[in-house]
């Protein structure tokens, strides 16, 4: 019986979040930052902590209600009250973690205060990748549209610089992408007027849970380490850039 043949196919880019977590590199915080990242894959853990933090998260992020309101992945118009803390609990049970794996590295860095000083200290760096997958992949390929679920989710997470007024999902939105590929054929532009509002929301969604676990969940974790230690941290960075194409190189047998 011939021996199967293993060969590594290279698929299309996929579109994902990359992230990036800086902390003084402290004894004191290392414990609680391997903890917080060992623990957060689980998804009904980090979603406990939420439900227990409700009232004190709703407090911390009020420049962004949208990441605690259930409804607002179903709305036409962004909502402009406050979320109750009964809504923002419901939002967390719809939580799904986007948290798959992290890396660490340490570097030397040099940093200047509000008034100018200058402090020079040891630095540990989580760097964080989320890569997003979309549940319209089976429709896509079914309809040959691959490659138009790809460029909507492109689309989709790139552009983060709308107004409040403004929703990833609007008819304004679809009718601007539609627009920018006019040129495509009948059958690839009725696959976005059917499913680019469906996409749109599924990312939006996506991003909001990783925005929770970054700042509700580990940021917030290690804030707590700092006021438990009794030490003073005057900021915490983080960095992200939306737009990471993640190239992955699959092993196949043949």
């Amino acid at each position: 019986m011939p021996i199967p043949e293993t060969v590594y196919v290279l698929g299309r880019g996929e579109r994902g979040i990359y992230g990036e977590i800086y902390f003084p590199k402290r004894a004191a915080y290392q414990g609680a930052i391997f903890d917080a990242l060992r623990y957060g894959y689980d998804e009904n853990r980090v979603k406990r902590y939420f439900q227990d933090h409700a009232e004190e998260l709703l407090q911390e992020f009020q420049d962004h209600p949208r990441l605690f309101d259930p409804r607002h992945y179903e709305t036409a118009k962004p909502r402009r009250s406050t979320p109750s803390v009964e809504e923002a609990r419901e939002r967390f049970g719809m939580y799904v973690s986007p948290f798959k794996g992290w890396s660490t590295y340490s570097v030397d860095g040099v940093f200047f205060d509000r008034e100018g000083r200058m402090y020079e200290e040891a630095t540990q760096v989580v760097r964080l990748l989320f890569r997003f997958t979309s549940s319209f992949v089976e429709q896509a390929v079914a309809a040959g549209c691959g490659d138009v679920l790809r460029s909507i989710l492109f689309w989709t997470i790139a552009r983060q610089a709308r107004l409040g007024e403004h929703l990833p999902w609007s008819r304004a939105e679809q009718t601007r992408f539609t627009a920018e590929h006019a040129a495509w054929p009948k059958r690839k532009r009725a696959f976005v007027r059917k499913h680019f509002p469906g996409i749109a929301r599924e990312v939006s969604k996506w991003i909001d849970d990783v925005g929770l676990f970054v700042f509700g969940y580990l940021v917030r974790q290690f804030s707590e380490r700092v006021h438990t230690e009794r030490l003073e941290e005057q900021e915490i960075w983080a960095t992200s850039f939306f737009n990471l194409t993640v190239s992955v190189v699959r092993r196949e047998l043949h």
